[in-house]
């Protein structure tokens, strides 16, 4: 069973999320709605989300579901999306509206990530938490 890796850096406020792990988008969606439900204070964060190639069940209707459960915040968060796709730049400006509060911008390495955000490249060395399900028991 394919587990989503990630880890959560409680001193920097950073949520790391490794779909390069083979986990598909529906999986890591019902995984990262259980985290945040368990930890709401996540959606303030700065997140990196590693997907160098995207799932391939990833949708508009994932992104639709994760903002119709956004929380908002006063804090301006970025989230780094780590990717090769040429055009994923484009769909970073729509994601700015649809969660209010974030900035997203994409990079071509989690390093490259860490700078953005003024992060120590050491920060995410070791081995990443895994979740083969919900945390939480939702669907």
């Amino acid at each position: 069973m394919v587990a989503l890796r990630f880890r959560i850096d409680e001193k920097s406020r950073l949520l790391f999320i490794d779909l390069d792990s083979g986990v598909s988008a529906q999986k890591a969606m019902n995984i990262s709605l259980g985290l945040f439900d368990r930890r709401p204070d996540l959606w303030s964060w700065d997140w990196i989300v590693q997907a160098t190639v995207v799932p391939e069940d990833a949708s508009i209707d994932h992104m639709a579901r994760l903002a119709r459960a956004h929380v908002g915040h006063e804090r301006v968060a970025t989230s780094i999306l780590v990717s090769h796709d040429r055009a994923l730049h484009l769909w970073a400006r729509v994601m700015d509206f649809q969660f209010p509060g974030r900035r997203h911008t994409v990079v071509r390495s989690v390093e490259e990530g860490l700078d953005r955000l003024g992060l120590p490249r050491r920060l995410l060395d070791g081995p990443a938490d895994r979740l083969d399900r919900n945390p939480v028991g939702k669907p």
